[in-house]
């Protein structure tokens, strides 16, 4: 029998420049993963701008992106990689990989069959996820179609999801936080075709649509089979195994069950924001869709990656008994979540505006339109430090092997986001004012998540640096405001002057001016949170 060597290094073993290494390395992948969503998004809405069609893909793309938090990528990866880290630390190479195959198998059977269920139930699912549609017999049946065309994502996100948890408990970060390029290169090929094939410039709308949505599908093929190389790599046997037997099966199930909620906030608080748009009128589903990518570019590079590297970390930890170590190294994680989260925030409301113009503005997106996708994103960004909190607390409950707690926080979350929903569609007049509410009730939830989560994790036993804790906040505050003033000063200094290449000035001056004097303001500050991201120095994390 051979034993387990992986980065079995335990928390003994794990150096702060470690950890940092792991987090640039996430985060340059992730940037590009994002860079190139952002184009790919840049080329969805000049071919297709705020109308129909677009609302329809977006509602049918909103059911595969929840289940694939409820079954895969949120949920799946943080009760299979704890589960994993422990196998990997107590067991034999062999019990491993028959954990991996076992999970694999089940996957393929339970996935396989919510696929064809959905394929089959898609005309009911539609009617629960945008009833509005119900009134408009054209896009009710569009977007029917266009969800059984993308339900298949959903296996191929889980595949993918099972992958990134075992090259990520390894500490193989690279392939999974590319894998996303492959598919957004496959949408991007297929939106340069749309564009220039003359084949296409006398096709319509429907026929356009369906043809990006089958990309789509296959987009998300390609982010899986990207992953299979490197994890053959790993050098474990992996075959088809039936019966789920091993005992970390049920291990993993028991943190999975709470976890398909407690994890998915974001995507069901959106969820409840489309369901109540597609009563409003046509293209504000598409508008809150490209507000709420805009809030994930950052939340997408940095927030999720902290949250990447510092979950096998956490969870060997656990196994070793560490739990000194396991809460300097959830407070340290969410300090670096606030020093990129709160300037971006800022950064971002400044910058809304032209960014939108910059990016969405052409073809068949309307001025009208640019202006509700920017206030959108104003709102939305306003919760950009409590969305990477929530994905970095809630995760933190299952190596505790408290899964509970989490998920009742999220129960709570999406009760009270859909009540303040209910609430802005039933008593205000004003259509903006409907549309801007819908937003400012999913910054206002996970707001309130964030702190349940944390005072969760306090009363568990969890040890936190609030002294730490307070003098970077108070440190990033300071810089964020010194930013923000120079950020605007900038701005408003190009949109009086007249200059060539006035949108895209107006876009990166701003954010390169802010950025400079941010990270000046960090370094003079002697934020530690800045030392603990970008730190080299070998000695042990926190």
């Amino acid at each position: 029998m051979v034993k387990n060597t992986v980065s079995a290094k335990t928390h003994s073993g794990e150096t702060a420049s470690q950890v940092a290494g792991h987090f640039r390395l996430v985060s340059v992948a992730t940037a590009i993963s994002r860079v190139t969503g952002f184009f790919r998004d840049q080329l969805n809405s000049w071919i297709f701008g705020a109308g129909l069609v677009s609302d329809s893909y977006f509602a049918a793309l909103r059911i595969p992106n929840l289940l694939r938090d409820l079954f895969a990528e949120g949920a799946l990866s943080s009760a299979f990689i704890p589960t994993l880290s422990k196998s990997l630390e107590k067991e034999e190479v062999e019990e491993t990989w028959q954990l991996i195959s076992q999970v694999f198998t089940l996957l393929l059977v339970i996935v396989g069959l919510v696929v064809a269920t959905g394929i089959f139930a898609a005309p009911y699912i539609v009617r629960i996820v945008a009833p509005g549609f119900l009134g408009d017999p054209d896009k009710f049946a569009l977007t029917v179609n266009l969800t059984r065309i993308l339900f298949p994502v959903l296996l191929f996100v889980s595949m993918a999801a099972l992958w990134m948890g075992t090259l990520n408990a390894h500490d193989r970060f690279l392939a999974p936080a590319f894998a996303p390029v492959a598919m957004n290169i496959t949408l991007i090929l297929a939106g340069l075709y749309l564009f220039y094939s003359p084949s296409m410039q006398t096709a319509d709308e429907i026929h356009k649509i369906h043809l990006w949505t089958f990309a789509t599908t296959l987009g998300f093929l390609f982010q899986w089979l990207v992953q299979v190389p490197a994890a053959r790599g790993l050098g474990g046997r992996f075959k088809l195994m039936w019966p789920p037997n091993h005992p970390g099966i049920a291990e993993m199930l028991f943190l999975l069950a709470p976890a398909v909620i407690s994890l998915s906030v974001t995507q069901v608080d959106f969820l409840l924001n489309q369901i109540f748009a597609s009563f409003l009128k046509t293209g504000s589903i598409t508008c809150l869709n490209y507000g709420n990518r805009l809030m994930q570019l950052p939340y997408g590079v940095f927030g999720v990656s902290i949250a990447t590297v510092v979950l096998p970390l956490m969870s060997r930890q656990m196994a070793d008994g560490d739990e000194k170590g396991f809460g300097d190294t959830l407070t340290h994680a969410i300090g670096a979540a606030a020093f990129i989260m709160i300037p971006s925030t800022v950064g971002l409301c400044i910058v809304s505006l032209p960014i939108c113009r910059f990016a969405f503005e052409h073809g068949h997106f309307t001025e009208e339109s640019t202006l509700m996708v920017a206030d959108a994103t104003c709102f939305y960004v306003a919760g950009l430090f409590a969305h990477a909190g929530i994905k970095i607390t809630a995760q933190a409950y299952y190596p505790l092997r408290k899964p509970k707690w989490p998920f009742w926080a999220a129960v709570i979350n999406m009760s009270s986001t859909a009540l303040l929903n209910l609430s802005a569609l039933l008593f205000l007049t004003d259509p903006h004012q409907k549309f801007l509410a819908l937003p400012l009730a999913t910054t206002v939830g996970v707001f309130f998540t964030f702190f349940f989560l944390w005072w969760g994790l306090d009363r568990h036993g969890v040890k936190f640096e609030y002294g730490f804790i307070l003098k970077e906040l108070i440190k990033i505050l300071l810089a964020s405001g010194l930013m923000g003033l120079a950020a605007w000063g900038i701005l408003r200094f190009l949109i009086q002057s007249s200059m060539p290449f006035e949108k895209e000035l107006q876009v990166f001056g701003p954010i390169i001016v802010g950025a400079l004097v941010y990270f000046l303001s960090a370094k003079v500050l002697q934020c530690e949170s800045f030392e603990w991201m970008i730190s080299r120095r070998k000695k042990r994390a926190s």
